[in-house]
């Protein structure tokens, strides 16, 4: 095919003619020559131009800073993104992005633990350099502090664990391992806590004890108000839950009267408990075989008009007292009693020991006697018996003067015909004894 002098066919020419002929075409042509110029224009007389880019990362960096040099470390901060609004070279600004800049915190007075209002600066990755009009936020609240270990002590939890009738949790027995754990964190947070507790979500009636698994660690501050510990760290995962459980029971509370004349009818005394039964716990079911609880005896002797004693409740070992209190008061209750006193001259002996002749050397002894003012108002002398009781005396070394005894000794006072009355107070006669010639024979073969 023949070409032209430009080395176009006839057919091409005639296109291109055709085709600036066309008035869309011109206007085409019109607006691209038109954008380059003004670009080119824009370039030479207007070579800086602001803009704004959004979603710039905020960074806080501590190295080498004075923050760090007094062993600070960044513990929070409440920005994490900024916008920034650059001017620069049209055509080294023109392309940048968010992923080009970075904003950082400025750290350059910081010099102390707390909360501080720091200043943004905004830079570029590539050091492309731009003058920075505004950033916002323009500052941020960054949290300081001292990274410190501290050993904290932990208790066990167990919220969903009940107990089977008569059984209850055995406090002594109730016990968390490890019992303490080395916790890494913000100074000021860790001073805060008190105690962490290790809590188990398991679910279990307990009849028995049993030890459970916690991988809940929760801290507690000295009000039992819970500590934030998300910047704690510490590398026990899971804690054992040793959890005791006793066996309870509850029983009537007892007394035993002692030294008590033949016949004496106990129930006529008007004593009174402030307790009246007491619930124990034991490590198994022995606690079964108890029928009552004993809190000690009294002699009769010992109750005036005005008794009130108070026992201290002593429980087996390995037993737990669940009631709470530590004594009980026994009292008597002295409406329509009296008090009257009698001199008894005539005192015997009884079950004396056949090594030595024994008389009694008190002639006289005043006696004060306690029961129902009708009952003492018919009592005489001749109803009072005062013996002194010689069946468990063992004769003593500092009684002992050659063939000779003396000591003193408590007697037995009973009141016949009444089984209501009592001899109170605490009562002495002095006795003496002669070794008997026959038992110092038979001594000397």
């Amino acid at each position: 095919m023949a070409r032209t002098r430009n080395n176009q066919t006839p057919q091409e020419s005639g296109l291109a003619q055709r085709f600036f002929a066309s008035r869309s075409a011109m206007m085409i042509t019109s607006v691209i020559i038109a954008v380059v110029l003004w670009f080119v224009i824009s370039i030479a007389v207007y070579p800086t131009t602001p803009r704004t880019i959004y979603h710039v990362p905020l960074q806080v960096e501590i190295a080498g800073t004075p923050a760090e040099e007094n062993g600070l470390s960044v513990i929070d901060f409440d920005v994490d993104e900024v916008t920034v609004q650059i001017e620069g070279n049209r055509s080294r600004i023109g392309n940048l992005n968010a992923e080009d800049l970075f904003a950082t915190a400025v750290l350059s007075n910081v010099t102390s633990a707390g909360t501080k209002n720091l200043s943004i600066e905004v830079k570029s990755n590539e050091n492309v350099q731009f003058n920075v009009k505004e950033i916002s936020p323009s500052s941020v609240n960054v949290t300081f502090d001292r990274i410190v270990t501290m050993s904290i002590d932990v208790r066990p939890s167990t919220p969903n664990i009940t107990f089977e009738d008569r059984c209850v949790l055995d406090e002594k027995n109730y016990f968390a391992t490890p019992a303490t754990i080395d916790v890494t964190g913000p100074q000021r947070q860790l001073e805060q806590v008190s105690y962490a507790l290790a809590e188990t979500s398991q679910k279990e009636q307990l009849g028995v004890s049993k030890v459970l698994t916690a991988e809940n660690l929760i801290f507690y501050n000295e009000k039992d108000v819970q500590v934030d510990d998300s910047d704690f760290t510490y590398n026990e995962a899971t804690f054992s839950l040793a959890v005791g459980v006793l066996y309870q029971k509850t029983m009537d509370i007892t007394y035993q009267i002692t030294n008590a004349p033949s016949g004496f009818d106990t129930d006529s005394l008007k004593l009174a408990l402030s307790e009246k039964k007491i619930t124990l716990a034991a490590p198994n079911s022995s606690v079964d075989e108890m029928k009552e609880f004993n809190i000690g005896s009294i002699s009769l002797s010992e109750i005036d008009l005005d008794y009130s004693n108070d026992f201290e409740v002593t429980v087996p070992e390995g037993y737990v007292n669940q009631s709470g209190f530590s004594t009980v008061n026994l009292s008597l209750d002295s409406k329509g009693l009296a008090k009257k006193d009698f001199v008894i001259s005539d005192i015997g002996m009884i079950n004396v020991p056949t090594s030595y002749q024994f008389d009694v050397v008190t002639r006289q002894l005043t006696v004060s006697i306690i029961g129902p003012e009708d009952v003492l108002a018919e009592i005489d002398t001749r109803d009072i018996t005062v013996n002194v009781d010689l069946i468990s005396y063992t004769t003593q070394a500092d009684a002992v003067d050659g063939d000779t005894v003396t000591f003193n000794y408590t007697p037995t006072i009973s009141i016949r015909r009444y089984n209501n009355v009592w001899a109170t107070g605490d009562y002495r006669v002095a006795v003496r004894g002669e070794k008997l010639a026959a038992t110092t024979t038979e001594a000397s073969d």
